[in-house]
């Protein structure tokens, strides 16, 4: 009977135990009753913006511990304020995750005065499509093509100097001898496209093809506005005709440096969190943005909204990233040296 007695004291409470080891969950534990800001790196109405807001509506359910998690603006130096934010101020327990553009590696390696920080050490949580970058001018500029641009000034709207509406059209004026009219001061692409219809601006030199495609589908309906170049490693399916900005490079330099500028096309919409959060949260994060992009609801939310999902992990962002900040400077020199040689202004003037 004692011996019974002790067996099932013993069993209970190894039960007891078992059922205390089921219950612990750290990150659970961490997330649960907080709130993680999304720090979204561009102005309100835009693409970034959008597909900022979609995310955010349903990764925290996929968190453990289902904190609330909610938008914050921080629009500024095409999106390098809020890099800069998330790599030296923003706490770094995972509680603030951000997204800004895609092109902030090599604007790290380009202008490294205004990025602070190594985007390679960035927690990289994955990235919400294979984004191809676009080139753009409206319907009554006269500047259908490359060739056209080469005929005549077009004026393009852009934020700051180091984002991709001024440093691409800058890079085609070097290398192909177009005649862009860089713009700078405009708050947010979608301002600049608003300037472009009221007749302010000609064009724009990188928005994101989906985010047009959901946010002014009118455009390409009406046939608004002309695209003169994709800037990614590959063609989207819908723009056969229009070549990459690798097709425009005439010789193997050229092709070095219209590769570096392509290669974040496999990482649109990039999700991060600062640099050194605990390894265990940055890995529920980035399983958590996965389960996300497989979500059903989220899927038929995005699908409303025509944004497109063809997402990336991680893992594989942190690749790209690491890729990308480890160019050799000699190419970037030659980068610089063609940028300056066009009127931009870089880090050494």
């Amino acid at each position: 009977m004692r011996k019974l007695l002790c067996a099932a004291i013993g069993g209970c409470a190894a039960l007891l135990a078992a059922a205390g080891v089921c219950r612990a969950d750290p990150i659970a534990d961490f997330y649960h009753g907080k709130t993680i800001r999304f720090v979204i790196g561009s102005n309100t109405g835009g693409s970034y913006d959008t597909y900022s807001r979609a995310l955010a509506a349903y990764l925290g359910k996929h968190i453990p511990g289902a904190p609330a998690v909610v938008t914050e603006n921080m629009p500024g130096a095409s999106g390098t304020k809020s890099a800069n934010y998330l790599g030296e101020v923003a706490p770094k327990d995972g509680t603030v995750i951000g997204l800004f553009n895609q092109s902030m590696a090599q604007r790290q390696k380009l202008y490294p005065n205004t990025i602070h920080i190594d985007l390679g050490k960035f927690s990289w949580i994955g990235a919400m499509n294979r984004s191809t970058n676009v080139f753009i001018t409206w319907h009554t500029s006269g500047v259908r093509t490359i060739e056209d641009a080469k005929k005549k000034e077009v004026a393009m709207g852009a934020l700051a100097a180091n984002g991709g509406n001024a440093t691409y059209p800058w890079l085609l004026n070097a290398f192909l001898g177009t005649k862009f009219k860089v713009v700078l001061g405009y708050p947010g692409g979608n301002t600049i496209e608003l300037a472009m219809e009221r007749g302010e601006v000609e064009g724009r030199g990188a928005v994101v093809w989906s985010g047009l495609k959901a946010g002014w589908p009118q455009w390409i309906q009406e046939k608004k506005v002309n695209i003169l170049v994709q800037i990614a490693l590959k063609k989207e399916p819908d723009l056969p005709d229009v070549p990459l900005l690798t097709d425009l490079a005439r010789t193997p330099d050229e092709l070095k440096v219209m590769r570096f500028l392509s290669a974040d096309s496999a990482m649109g919409f990039p999700v991060t969190a600062p640099p050194g959060i605990p390894a265990d949260r940055l890995a529920a994060l980035r399983k958590a943005f996965m389960d996300t992009m497989n979500d059903p609801e989220f899927l038929k939310a995005v699908e409303q909204r025509k944004l497109d999902i063809e997402p990336s992990s991680g893992e594989e962002v942190q690749r790209i990233v690491e890729d990308i900040t480890s160019t050799p400077d000699e190419l970037i020199a030659k980068i610089n040296a063609a940028l300056e040689a066009a009127g931009a202004k870089t880090d050494k003037n």
